[in-house]
């Protein structure tokens, strides 16, 4: 068996009158992501764990914010994407830690799940 393991991390900045996105959803927030796509940035930190696990780069390199096809782009979309690159190697078990103060995670947590589960 085959196994590599990869690490990513994303870091956007919060602002007022943005839409806050993680993990798919749309959360309430009083702040969003300053992006180029959703600044979704559990599955941007997704994508680069399993790009660097076969060394293919990060997501700044496929999706970069100079590609006006990725201004406001959904990140699950980018995700399953991700996933056509990984081509015959399988995920077996992720793991994502979230930093945050604000908003509460936790009612969304298994929708989010979900989501990441059903793009890949």
């Amino acid at each position: 068996m085959d196994i590599r393991v990869g690490n990513g991390y994303d870091v956007h900045l919060l602002a007022p009158g943005l839409e806050f996105w993680l993990g798919g959803i749309k959360i309430e927030h009083t702040k969003g992501c300053v992006a180029h796509s959703d600044g979704d940035t559990l599955i941007h930190a997704l994508c680069d764990a399993m790009l660097g696990a076969l060394a293919l780069g990060d997501i700044g390199k496929h999706f970069p914010d100079t590609d006006e096809r990725y201004k406001g782009a959904n990140s699950i979309l980018l995700l399953k994407e991700v996933v056509k690159l990984l081509g015959e190697y399988n995920i077996s078990h992720v793991d994502v830690t979230v930093l945050a103060q604000k908003p509460k995670l936790s009612p969304h947590i298994e929708t989010m799940r979900k989501n990441l589960a059903d793009a890949m």
